[in-house]
């Protein structure tokens, strides 16, 4: 059976990750852990692990037998995770780095990810007008604008785009950083809730409507421990160095705890937990409580892993610089591939998915390049 041979993919992701890794002795650090070459290999790992993550979702949900990949199936949310710690960290450091930072900062953050969005949501809504879908009237404008998502799991960059605004006019108007950090954070408190208390797109064919599910607000504030991280970098690294075996051993402790919690609270209360006239918001936030420390005490054993063990070969710098495509198309082909042999199709979606993203890559790069007024060549 299929799912006899689903240890090959686990296999070679860590083959992937592991491949050129170089370790430090005792009393030694990897100084760079967290530039950016690095940390862009490690979100590309986290992107393929996000599609097997969804591929398995999809295995699940279909009713069939996951195998081993059942693990997958509940922590893509901690890739997702890293992707919003390490923005986080981004933003704040180039804050903190570069004086006029923000001078220009919409011109050149915005397409970097308007533009991957707008190609990858084209390349969806033909894939399913191809794959026999027919859109109805008034249908179409709001897929095509993304103000409804055909493709749900593109959400990051529309909840992305409105944080990057956060943050540009907070940071803009706000001139001490500490007050700024204290504003932004209360504010990504705000959209967590305010997203929670939305509940599920009941409406639309898709389920796609903006900050309607859990997937919009559960890791939301990774985005914020990785500004707090950058902010206070140099005492928590110096502590973490210091106590390197004792915080190491208490943060794999108590990311097995919550993970524990979170499958019992996935499985016993859950974000789902809601019917007409009974919201579920209770059923949610006890979730969430369970589910977002798992998230950071995930993150945070990754960060303490990279001190001391370098990721980075040629496969995930080449997987970092087309992370946004992949993670964008791959549930293209996950709805559309007619492969039956589930093994094969998680296969091909990987194949597929690889190619377009970086065919889109290139395209997008050069689109880019044009809207940020770079000379062709």
């Amino acid at each position: 059976m299929a799912k006899d041979y689903f240890f090959v993919f686990y296999s070679v992701l860590a083959v992937i990750l592991l491949l050129g890794a170089q370790m430090k002795g005792k009393g030694f650090w990897h100084e760079d852990a967290l530039s950016l070459p690095v940390s862009k290999g490690l979100l590309g790992f986290c992107a393929v692990g996000i599609m097997l993550h969804h591929m398995s979702q999809t295995i699940y949900f279909a009713g069939e037998d996951t195998g081993i990949l059942m693990f997958m199936v509940d922590v893509g949310v901690c890739f997702v995770g890293v992707f919003f710690f390490f923005s986080g960290y981004g933003l704040y450091s180039s804050l903190r780095d570069k004086p006029e930072y923000l001078n220009g900062f919409l011109r050149k953050r915005l397409p970097v990810i308007v533009i991957p969005f707008y190609m990858c949501n084209f390349v969806y809504i033909l894939g399913a007008y191809m794959g026999g879908y027919r859109f109805e009237k008034g249908e179409l404008l709001p897929y095509l604008t993304g103000y409804t998502l055909m493709n749900t799991q593109m959400w990051y960059i529309v909840e992305i785009f409105f944080l990057y605004l956060l943050f540009f006019m907070v940071f803009k108007v706000v001139k001490k950083k500490g007050a700024a950090c204290l504003i932004y954070g209360i504010l990504l408190c705000a959209v967590t809730a305010g997203s929670l208390l939305l509940g599920h797109d009941q409406t639309t064919i898709s389920g796609g409507a903006w900050f309607h599910g859990e997937w919009w607000y559960n890791a939301t504030l990774l985005l914020l421990a990785g500004m707090l991280f950058a902010r206070y970098e140099r005492p928590l690294l110096a502590f973490g160095r210091k106590y390197y075996g004792f915080v190491m051993t208490v943060d794999v402790l108590l990311t097995c705890f919550f993970y524990g919690k979170t499958l019992q609270a996935l499985q016993t209360k859950g974000y789902w937990h809601e019917w007409d006239g009974y919201p579920g918001y209770a059923e949610k936030a006890q979730t969430l409580a369970m589910q977002l420390p798992f998230i950071f005490f995930f993150v945070l054993f990754v960060i303490l892993l990279t001190q001391k063990i370098q990721f980075k070969n040629r496969i995930l710098s080449f997987l970092g610089e087309i992370s946004l495509e992949l993670y964008l198309i791959h549930n293209v082909f996950i709805m559309y591939l007619p492969v039956k042999n589930r093994f094969w199709f998680i296969a091909a979606v990987y194949a597929a998915g690889i190619a377009a993203a970086s065919v889109l890559h290139v395209i997008d790069r050069k689109l880019i390049g044009f809207c940020r007024g770079a000379k062709k060549g």
